[in-house]
């Protein structure tokens, strides 16, 4: 039978025979994890179309059930058992295709979960075989342009979902073997009875990627080689590469990779003497080997004929990649992980680091605890500092962005005994050994502590967590205008026995700043010029700390919470309203912030807030962030 998307057969196939060459005795299991896969992403994108209500087709299609004579109607005629007269169904009726999206579970923010889409054709009822094939029956060229493209980006991240489960499966089974011999039944007392051992453990268990985009496994411009060698999932070891760069070419702030990985610049410079240059004018910066072999060679061409660019042959230091493909954490005791540019689309971002990005972060480091020193009150959530950057200093765009790299502090020194760190997209990831959510091992682990019944447990780890997170991102938006980027991505909280003992954030590159607040406080910052961050729009500050700390972040915990416990949604919503009531109010008795909390309250508590539209994005090709409104259960 043909294909009804040549293009993701082709990407499968391509992933494929990358498999078969290197490891030809998972290749049985990755036509069986193809399906798993083809539905993970169709799934994604499905989801994120109704939530986005592109094109009105939530809110102009039809809500039906059994009862509804149409689709028993259907039932009768096609005699297809996809169709329950038990579930809900959205119909949607788009380019003369009638499409049934059968209706899961409806949560907050239009978060309408669905199962596989099923087309009716005729008499017959079919489900929808892959995200590409449903973007095509509902989107035409002409409305959206980046559509062809869009679909691409889709087969490469459905194929990329393939291999990673595929290897998956085999790594899960080391872990239960291991967990065995350790005499342990979660993935949290794994991590603590392996110590060190296990400190990227978390950081590596998300298979499938970012939980709201469709695009969470693309990766346009690497092979499947490069994915298997390079992404956090395949959990492999890989040399950082060394570049000697003339020191009046390049833009630093704060800690040095010299001064951070001593014997990794001495190699480097030791190499340049051999070669005949003279070390002493050369800056040494690390580089993803990705970036190394695929990307500075054309990037900087010139600059490599002229002597200066040296790449250098040195491999002294090996790392893995955290969850994030392009910060890499070097094999070494207690090192500082490493933000490296990577001129490859992922999701929807080409992950090359601004020269803004890299000279901002000891600014945004030093403004933290500027504030956190006037704070007493938020010692328990805590910056992971970035304690340097560097950049190469070019009109250029795309030279200035492809030799930039950041230091950043590691969570692993911070650690006290009993204590586990939880990369924050892992807890909605499925532990290999209990086979729960790793949120749902915590919860069950304070439940036990506590003697608690379930229901009970989860509504007291919550209010617990919100009591911890909620006054940091509060504090710093409503006093001094800076809206952190805290989705899940970018939350590292910390649990001792289940329960929350410290919050750690990281990431200063997708914060928002509303400078009139910050000078409000007497604080200044030297931001560099020409910095996204730094705004003087308020709703461009609210948008980002609305959509990242309540949508994407508790926004998912609760979807969680609700699955374990059985609660109402509506229970822990009406709690994260109180801690927000108790901090605008506590905030409101402040010197000269009455104004800004009677802002924020009008905003928090609006009856509709901004969606970011991550599908309507990659279907225009949106330069700058998108959004629709949908229900604030804040309201």
């Amino acid at each position: 039978m043909r294909s009804r998307n040549p293009g993701l057969q082709k990407e499968e196939d391509q992933a494929f025979q990358f498999l078969k060459s290197v490891h030809s005795a998972d290749v049985a299991r990755f036509w069986a994890r193809r399906a798993e896969s083809r539905k993970g992403i169709l799934l994604k994108l499905a989801n994120s179309i109704i939530r986005e209500n592109i094109d009105d087709l939530y809110s102009g299609g039809t809500i039906m059930d059994g009862s509804d004579a149409y689709l028993r109607r259907i039932m009768i005629e096609s005699g297809d058992s996809h169709l329950q007269k038990e579930r809900t169904y959205l119909l949607v009726q788009k380019q003369g295709n009638k499409i049934l999206f059968p209706v899961i579970n409806k949560s907050a923010f239009r978060f309408v979960e669905v199962d596989v889409p099923l087309l009716v054709e005729g008499q017959r009822v079919r489900s929808v075989c892959s995200a590409a094939e449903l973007v095509f029956l509902l989107f035409n060229k002409e409305d959206y342009p980046n559509r062809d493209t869009f679909v691409q980006e889709l087969n490469n991240g459905t194929a990329n979902l393939a291999l990673a489960l595929t290897f998956h499966e085999g790594w899960e089974q080391t872990v239960l073997t291991e967990a065995a011999d350790l005499d342990v039944e979660t993935s949290i007392d794994y991590v603590l009875k392996k110590g060190a051992d296990a400190h990227l453990f978390f950081e590596q268990l998300v298979v499938e990627g970012h939980h709201l985009h469709p695009g969470a496994k693309t990766k346009i411009g690497l092979t499947y080689e490069d994915t298997f060698r390079y992404s956090p999932e395949f959990h492999q070891t890989f040399p950082i590469r060394l570049a000697a760069v003339k020191k009046s070419l390049v833009w630093s702030t704060g800690a040095t990779f010299e001064s951070s990985f001593p014997e990794s610049a001495e190699a480097g410079n030791k190499e340049l003497k051999d070669r005949g240059y003279e070390e002493s004018l050369y800056t040494i910066l690390p580089v993803h080997p990705w970036q190394f072999e695929h990307a500075i060679p054309e990037i900087y061409q010139k600059e490599i004929e002229n002597e200066e660019v040296i790449l250098l042959s040195s491999k002294p230091i090996n790392a893995e990649a955290t969850s994030s493909f392009r910060t890499v954490a070097p094999k070494r005791k207690e090192a500082p992980v490493l933000k490296l540019a990577v001129n490859s689309q992922m999701t929807s971002t080409v992950r090359s680091i601004s020269t803004q990005t890299a000279m901002n972060s000891t600014v945004f480091s030093q403004m933290i605890r500027e504030i956190k020193d006037r704070e007493p009150q938020l010692r328990s959530f805590v910056p992971l500092n970035e304690w340097g950057g560097a950049a190469f200093h070019s009109e250029e765009r795309l030279k200035s962005r492809n030799l930039t790299m950041l230091i950043r502090e590691s969570l692993h020194p911070h650690l006290e005994n009993g204590e586990v760190a939880v990369a924050g997209m892992s807890l909605y990831a499925r532990s290999p050994i209990s086979g729960l959510t790793i949120l749902h091992e915590l919860v069950q682990e304070f439940q036990t502590n506590n003697h608690f019944t379930r229901t009970r447990a989860a509504k007291e780890f919550f209010c617990h967590y919100i009591q911890k997170v909620l006054p940091g991102y509060m504090t710093m938006m409503v006093k001094y205008g800076v809206a952190l980027e805290g989705h899940l991505q970018n939350s590292l909280p910390v649990f001792k026995n289940g329960r929350l003992t410290r919050f750690f954030f990281r990431d200063w590159g997708g914060a928002r700043v509303y400078a009139e607040r910050l000078r409000k406080q007497g604080i200044s910052p030297k931001f560099a010029a020409d910095s996204v961050s730094v705004t003087n729009d308020r709703s461009s500050m609210h948008n980002k700390l609305y959509y990242t700390v309540f949508q994407n972040h508790l926004g998912e915990i609760i979807r969680q919470l609700v699955q374990y416990s059985g609660l109402p949604e509506k229970t822990f919503w009406v709690e994260v309203k109180k801690v927000v009531k108790e901090e605008l109010d506590r905030l409101s008795l402040v010197d000269d912030l009455a104004g800004q909390v009677a802002e924020d309250r009008t905003f928090l508590f609006q009856p509709t807030v901004m969606h970011k539209s991550l599908t309507q994005m990659r279907l225009s090709n949106s330069k700058g962030d998108a959004y629709t409104e949908v229900p604030n259960p804040l309201a």
